[in-house]
């Protein structure tokens, strides 16, 4: 491999490194991010979420209903499969936000509470409020 060969792969590297870094809570607030509360959801209520899962082995399109049901797909990369998803969800007064869904093609229930935070335009998921907890990017959160 020649010098220039190398400086390029190493430079590739470090972009595909920090294009994948996450960022955590306190980085988001001190950018001046806010939590969402019980009022946002409820004023945001229909509203669609397209995710990444935090693993990045797949991604989902979920519609929320103000009834508190959920309805939508699921997406696994590896087996290149899809699944039908449905459930519930609510929101707690602290702005925790809980979805229990089941996707029908895998036999498959999640149970996982997250907290949302918006910064300008975007919208990020973290399962903790804690300054450390890491969050990942939603690719779209949009009221229907």
């Amino acid at each position: 491999m020649t010098y220039r060969a190398m400086v390029c792969a190493v430079s590739l590297c470090i972009v595909a490194s920090s294009a994948f870094a996450r960022s955590t809570v306190g980085e988001l607030l001190d950018k001046g991010a806010s939590k969402l509360s019980k009022e946002d959801y409820a004023a945001l209520t229909p509203f669609r979420v397209v995710y990444q899962w935090p693993n990045r082995q797949g991604e989902g399109d979920l519609l929320y209903a103000a009834d508190g049901t959920v309805a939508g797909s699921e997406f696994h990369y590896p087996s290149r499969s899809a699944s039908p998803a449905t459930g519930t969800w609510t929101v707690d007064d602290g702005g925790k936000w809980c979805i229990k869904k089941f996707m029908q093609s895998w036999d498959s229930r999640t149970d996982q509470c997250w907290f949302s935070w918006k910064l300008g335009d975007d919208y990020y998921g973290s399962l903790g409020e804690e300054k450390n907890t890491k969050v990942i990017k939603v690719k779209s959160f949009a009221k229907q």
